[in-house]
């Protein structure tokens, strides 16, 4: 059986209450030791002060960037720029390349050229006056106008065998390309070549290069032709590799038929080279012998003026 204990005064119980709560308050508030203190421990102010102070944000020094102070604190440097590569200079211009000169084209086609115009054509008055026949139609091919009469023609015919310098008072090609020359044809010289082919590549090229007739030699001296025009394969003032393919002749003893040599060619008439090997022969005279001109192909031939 469970005694009953015995219960306390009311006074006396509010007094023990009282006491108990006196102490509790005198062991949290004093400053020294006591058992709550001793339980509870009392805070050192060091560490008080140091967990009362702001704590600063930490702030990271570059270790490139950090300098040391006066005092050998670390100085926080001011960041340094970033470093900017200098512009690549842009490369100077290529230059362009001369182009490599082309050489000059060599035209392949064939070529033409043909001085005589209407009414240059004059047939010799008589059979003694081929060469100045030959001489007036030369003079008309360059100009400036036509003269056909028979008076010029008897007067180129007195010229030339004065110009000739023949102790027969004949005419040679000498005065044919002496009476050229005083009648203002332009200069004018005898040429001899040991071929035919060679006398025709002589004549054309001084045709070209002129813009003037050629008097030709045939009938083995005896007789003279105009040779005004050619076809070619190839320009001769452009290059060598070129092949005469025509003629282009006027005969001064047109109409007329010789017995020896046959019908003449008609004014303007156009041959071809191996045409011309019946009538442009090798120079031989029966009145004489002619040295530089005897068993050559003669021509008369125009000078270039720079080669004058």
């Amino acid at each position: 059986m469970t005694r009953p204990v015995p219960a306390l005064a009311p006074p006396l119980l509010r007094l023990l209450v009282l006491l108990l709560l006196a102490g509790l308050v005198a062991g949290c508030s004093a400053p020294g030791g006591g058992a709550v203190a001793g339980a509870v421990g009392t805070p050192d102010p060091a560490v008080v002060a140091a967990r009362s102070r702001p704590s600063a944000a930490p702030v990271l020094i570059p270790i490139s960037s950090a300098a040391t102070g006066p005092a050998g604190s670390p100085t926080i440097a001011s960041p340094s720029p970033a470093v900017t590569a200098p512009p690549t200079p842009p490369a100077p211009p290529t230059p362009t390349p001369s182009p490599t000169p082309s050489p000059t084209p060599v035209p392949s086609g064939p070529f033409s050229m043909n001085l005589y115009g209407k009414g240059d054509f004059v047939s010799q008055a008589n059979v003694h006056q081929c060469v100045s026949a030959a001489m007036q139609i030369m003079l008309n091919v360059v100009g400036p106008r036509n003269d056909r009469t028979k008076a010029t023609q008897a007067t180129l015919a007195r010229l030339a065998r004065r110009l000739s310098d023949h102790p027969d008072g004949g005419t040679e090609p000498r005065g044919w390309a002496r009476g050229l020359e005083r009648r203002g044809a332009g200069d004018y010289a005898v040429a001899v070549e040991s071929t035919r082919t060679k006398a025709i590549r002589r004549a054309v090229e001084a045709i070209r290069a002129t813009g003037r007739p050629v008097g030709l030699l045939v009938w083995r001296g005896a007789h003279s032709w105009v040779l005004h025009g050619f076809t070619a394969t190839a320009d001769p003032a452009l290059t060598d590799d070129y092949k005469v393919t025509g003629l282009w002749v006027s005969d001064p003893w047109y109409p007329r038929i010789s017995s020896i040599w046959g019908p003449s060619r008609k004014p303007n008439q156009k041959i071809t080279p191996k045409q011309l090997t019946a009538d442009y022969l090798k120079w031989r005279r029966p009145t004489g012998r002619y040295p530089g001109m005897d068993g050559r192909f003669v021509l008369v031939v125009p000078v270039p003026a720079e080669a004058g």
